[in-house]
């Protein structure tokens, strides 16, 4: 094997690794930006249920930008608290959370409430509403979240 080889091979071998390292970081930080998107999704879902138990429908509909709101901002300051400092853009990602939150709901709500109502129950205003709850709220759990980090870091 000669010199030049043998640096070709060490050159390769590192970009491997670089490469796997970066992908491995990631695919981390994807993962827990999917479990919050999802862990929030699923608490939506649960509240709006048990709530369409003992509420009419269209005071149900009327409720879900609140437990929205409530929801999504958890789910930022959730992403921002399990990745800390691998993200650069904490805002952005956090309005991508709750953006990811509002959209998800509305989908798996209306299929919800479309499979025991037989009735579309939100539509494409309420996807507006959901979107502009979602993403200034997610904006609010992930100024809160910051502050709070910023204040254990004294």
């Amino acid at each position: 094997m000669t010199a030049t080889q043998l640096v070709n091979t060490m050159n390769q071998s590192f970009l491997e690794t670089y490469l796997n390292f970066v992908l491995s970081r990631i695919n981390q930080v994807a993962l827990k930006f999917l479990v919050s998107v999802f862990v929030s999704v699923i608490g939506v879902v649960i509240l709006a249920m048990f709530l369409a138990t003992f509420l009419r429908l269209g005071t149900v509909v009327n409720v879900l930008p609140v437990v929205l709101a409530f929801f999504s901002a958890m789910s930022a300051y959730y992403f921002l608290d399990k990745v800390r400092n691998k993200v650069r853009k904490k805002s952005l990602v956090s309005v991508l959370a709750g953006v990811s939150t509002s959209v998800v709901s509305f989908c798996v709500l209306n299929l919800i409430f479309r499979e025991l109502t037989d009735v579309w129950i939100l539509g494409v205003m309420d996807l507006v509403i959901f979107l502009a709850v979602g993403a200034f709220f997610s904006e609010i759990g992930a100024s809160v979240a910051i502050r709070y980090f910023k204040l254990q870091n004294r």
